[in-house]
């Protein structure tokens, strides 16, 4: 039995995603991909959408590059929260089987026709950002979220 979606079934998620980076980048800049978000919306909204339950005890923030660059003490941070007891071994075990190589040649097998998976790294978007379109995030993120205690790392 295959699992892989057939190619019509993700022609409609193009005009989401188009190959062009400036028209996607404009697109989620204005709020005009709404794919998980309300139309008008993008990113930042959606962490303030979940800003106010932060400290929520059934809410936990976690970020790609934290998990990125620490990911067995993020696994652990996460099944602590839980309520899940892991071994040493488990978590290193975990983090073997989620790391980017390893879901990259899994989603890859799985998904043939469509390719989620880039380079895996931090701060690769240095790499395709113009240095307006840099400068312009770097404005609507400080205006959207001047008012939060989150730090993000970009690099």
């Amino acid at each position: 039995m295959s699992t892989k979606l057939p190619v019509n079934q993700m022609e409609p998620m193009a005009e989401y995603y188009p190959k062009d980076w400036n028209i996607f980048c404009e697109l989620s800049i204005s709020g005009k991909q709404p794919v998980h978000l309300k139309e008008g919306e993008w990113y930042p909204d959606h962490i303030l959408s979940w800003y106010p339950y932060r400290n929520d005890d059934n809410v936990l923030f976690l970020m790609n590059e934290e998990m990125k660059k620490h990911p067995t003490k993020k696994i652990k941070k996460n099944a602590d929260f839980l309520g899940v007891q892991r071994s040493d071994e488990e978590i290193n075990q975990i983090a073997e089987a989620t790391s980017f190589e390893n879901m990259k040649k899994k989603g890859v097998q799985l998904l043939s026709n469509v390719n989620f998976f880039r380079k895996g790294q931090i701060a690769d978007w240095k790499n395709h950002f113009t240095v307006a379109q840099s400068e312009l995030i770097d404005k609507k993120f400080n205006e959207k979220l001047c008012d939060i205690d989150i730090k993000f790392s970009y690099k």
